[in-house]
């Protein structure tokens, strides 16, 4: 009995990770709070406010078998915010968590094929935004 369910959980992290580097994860929604207001719009749907073009409505997460991750985006002038001397990001599981080299801290949600990170922005007037980004998978 003890093997099967050794093996089971075994198998399951082997299917989570499949499905993980299998796909690009593209990102569905991302919900800011407190609302923002940008001109006369005020929304918590953060990708609304950034438009279609920018690099936040236009991100993909890859996760590779070797454990590097890569976050880009075709948006307009989103390269400008890639750092081609920053060492290589790597990921790790625990469980249905993920978690980043670059931000240990700062885990992410697998659910089946539904990725969600929240993060936390402090701005200088020591307001806190919460960002809930969440990911859905797209084949390759």
């Amino acid at each position: 009995m003890f093997l099967l369910i050794i093996t089971a959980l075994v198998s399951c992290k082997k299917d989570a990770d499949k499905t993980l580097i299998n796909k690009n994860w593209v990102i569905a929604s991302a919900t800011i709070t407190p609302a923002r207001t940008v001109g006369n719009k005020t929304t918590t749907d953060l990708l609304e406010l950034a438009g279609p073009g920018s690099c936040e409505a236009n991100t993909i997460l890859t996760f590779s078998k070797d454990r590097n991750f890569t976050s880009s985006s075709n948006g307009a002038l989103c390269d400008l915010y890639v750092d081609s001397k920053a060492p290589a990001i790597t990921w790790r599981r625990d469980g249905d968590q993920i978690f980043l080299s670059s931000a240990p801290s700062s885990l992410m949600l697998q659910s089946g094929e539904k990725l969600s990170h929240t993060t936390n922005n402090i701005q200088a007037d020591g307001t806190v935004y919460t960002i809930l980004r969440v990911y859905k998978a797209k084949s390759k």
